[in-house]
């Protein structure tokens, strides 16, 4: 039977703690360039990190989602944009389970082979024999430089109508192209995550064989275990949280060696004599470890859930939903405090406080921990009927 760590993966977050230098290091090239460095990716590639959730079967180390997390907040914790990588190649091995069986064969041949890609159905995909010819543009592809294989949801059109299922629904797909087939388009110039490269890419008419094409929404997996019994969009939810967690740690410790070491304008005294500054860090401290312990504990208690063969309530899982929101929330409120009170120094480029909180902000537009998501949650945690989709 499986346990709350699952076997295999207890190495795995002292491999993310060894890579901390290499990061650091690299950090502020990922920021010039618009990418993660290569360096960093290779680094993350053999490492097993991108890979941690992917099934066994087709080489990947299926990690417990606690370990998954505290993987994705260390190494935010050295740059939020690698951590960003982390997270989304990493979590895509969840979705990877659903890849039929045949088209997980062709795509882990080599079984260091990286995936990620975007769900929102921005192609068109036509039925052809054997498959799909599909054609679109998606944004925001995260660690697309560095990818052996990428997803682009995309609806199934007969003719100039989409097809519809017996819900009513289009019916879309998620092909999954090799990287060779896709063209990265330069359009990842942001305020924050720049390191991510989470460029648009497109497709023109590539033929996609049905092997290699994900049905959404999602039904059974291809493979068996209990990580894939977890809900798919609340586990990306609680990763994409985890993300904030470490870039608020890094910017609460920032401030803390700051006030302990930075005087004030015209005194003679450390900025941590300041009573402001003692309040900042007590609140900023107080927030986060409210926040990491609160998704930590939902996490847990989801994960028992699903160990137990257990399906959760649209209640339970309303609260995970919730623990990843109030998380990346949460991050932002305690790099806000670390940033104002860091003062005037804060707003250089050479500042980790300045990078902490531009990352932050960008992690919480995420759609899935943006502060839209209470209203479904909380109609949720109240029995009323909610329209977003709470899986």
């Amino acid at each position: 039977m499986a346990t709350m760590s699952t076997a295999g993966s207890a190495p795995l977050l002292d491999k993310a703690r060894s890579l901390v230098p290499l990061i650091k290091e690299h950090a502020e090239q990922g920021e010039r360039e618009r990418r993660l460095p290569d360096p960093v990716a290779k680094a993350l590639r053999e490492s097993g990190i991108f890979r941690m959730c992917r099934p066994r079967e087709v080489g990947g180390l299926e990690a417990d989602p606690i370990t998954a997390l505290l993987v994705i907040e260390e190494l935010s914790r050295a740059d939020g944009a690698a951590g960003w990588c982390a997270m989304i190649c990493g979590s895509t091995g969840v979705f990877e389970a659903y890849v039929p069986v045949d088209g997980g064969r062709e795509m882990y041949a080599d079984p260091e082979a990286v995936t990620a890609g975007v769900v929102a159905p921005a192609g068109r995909a036509v039925e052809v024999d054997g498959g799909y010819r599909v054609t679109g543009r998606w944004a925001m592809a995260s660690a697309c430089h560095h990818c052996d294989w990428l997803g682009g949801a995309a609806v199934v059109f007969d003719g100039a109508a989409p097809r519809r299922l017996p819900a009513g629904m289009p019916e879309c797909i998620v092909p999954l192209f090799r990287a060779s087939e896709c063209r990265i388009l330069d359009t990842w110039s942001v305020s924050g995550l720049a390191g991510t490269g989470s460029h648009d890419f497109e497709v023109a008419d590539v033929f996609v064989p049905s092997s290699r094409c994900i049905r959404l929404p999602l039904t059974a997996p291809s493979y068996p275990g209990p990580l894939f019994a977890f809900p798919f969009f609340g586990f990306l939810a609680t990763a994409v949280a985890a993300t904030a967690l470490g870039i608020a740690r890094a910017s609460v410790d920032e401030l803390v060696r700051l006030a302990t070491t930075k005087t004030e304008a015209g005194a003679m005294k450390p900025l941590a004599t300041r009573p402001s500054t003692a309040l900042a860090v007590a609140e900023a401290e107080a927030t986060l470890g409210a926040a990491r312990a609160y998704l930590l504990e939902s996490v847990r208690a989801a994960w028992e859930a699903v160990l137990g063969g257990r399906p959760m309530t649209i209640q339970e899982r309303a609260r995970l939903r919730l623990a990843a929101t109030s998380a990346a929330l949460s991050s932002a409120r305690a790099v806000d405090l670390a940033y104002t009170t860091g003062g005037a120094g804060a707003i250089y480029t050479k500042s980790p406080l300045q990078r902490c909180f531009r990352d932050v902000h960008a992690v919480t537009q995420h759609a899935l921990v943006a502060p839209h998501t209470l209203e479904a949650q909380g109609r949720a945690l109240l029995g009323l009927e909610v329209e977003a989709s709470m899986s």
